[in-house]
């Protein structure tokens, strides 16, 4: 019976100022030989790549800061919201309804105007199974509102995941989507994709994420790196 460690939820009062998120390649690095020569080794799909950038946190933010500082280097998966970039569809293609959602942190949303709450979604047209680079969803609730660079996601069993819409064909209000990374668990049309997507990720960079505390009282996180992590 596999393990699946615990699942952190990412804090709420670190928010970034920005996010890109990346398929990944087809490759990871191997090392260097003998002969001083870098190599790669395969890894087919990839995994996806999510760097966050931050500004100076509000002083009540630090607890949480400490606290993730330390799992981060520990090597803990969290759950991260991806919404500060401009990889999403944006909002006014999707019909916000009236209650947008609860705020992100002290009454305030992210630094792209969106709540934490507000989760826009599209029912599936099909099943889809684990390695799947291909889903199928009906958009008649928004419209061609889909584009290739867009990044979606999906939650299956209380497990999240992006992915980048690599192309897409439109059949009326049915879209045919290709996705990088790969499906990580089949997809039935009980599930919904996600306008509004999270990613189960670790931090390859914690050192650098980590950041002293300027005057015993502020801080301003490292650009963090956090890698796909496959559960």
């Amino acid at each position: 019976m596999p393990i699946v460690p615990r699942i952190y939820t990412w804090r709420r009062e670190l928010v970034p100022t920005d996010q890109v998120f990346m398929a990944g390649g087809t490759s990871v690095d191997g090392g260097m030989t003998l002969g001083g020569a870098l190599v790669q080794s395969p890894e087919p799909g990839g995994r996806a790549t999510l760097i966050m950038g931050f500004g100076l946190l509000a002083r009540r933010a630090n607890l949480a800061a400490s606290w993730t500082y330390s799992r981060a280097m520990n090597g803990a998966v969290f759950s991260i919201p991806i919404r500060c970039t401009d990889q999403l569809v944006d909002r006014k293609g999707l019909l916000p309804p009236a209650t947008d959602g609860i705020p992100w942190s002290e009454g305030q949303p992210w630094g792209n105007g969106e709540n934490w709450g507000w989760n826009p979604t599209a029912p599936l047209v099909a099943s889809a199974g684990r390695g799947t680079v291909e889903v199928v969803t009906d958009l008649s609730a928004y419209g061609p509102v889909l584009q290739v660079g867009h990044v979606i996601g999906f939650s299956v069993d209380g497990v999240d995941s992006a992915h980048i819409v690599m192309d897409i064909d439109y059949d009326g209000d049915t879209a045919t989507i290709a996705i990088q990374p790969p499906l990580r668990r089949a997809v039935t049309e009980d599930v919904r994709l996600r306008f509004r997507p999270s990613m189960l990720a670790t931090c390859r960079n914690p050192a650098e994420f980590a950041a002293p505390f300027g005057l015993g009282r502020f801080t301003r996180p490292g650009s963090a790196r956090f890698v796909e992590a496959l559960i």
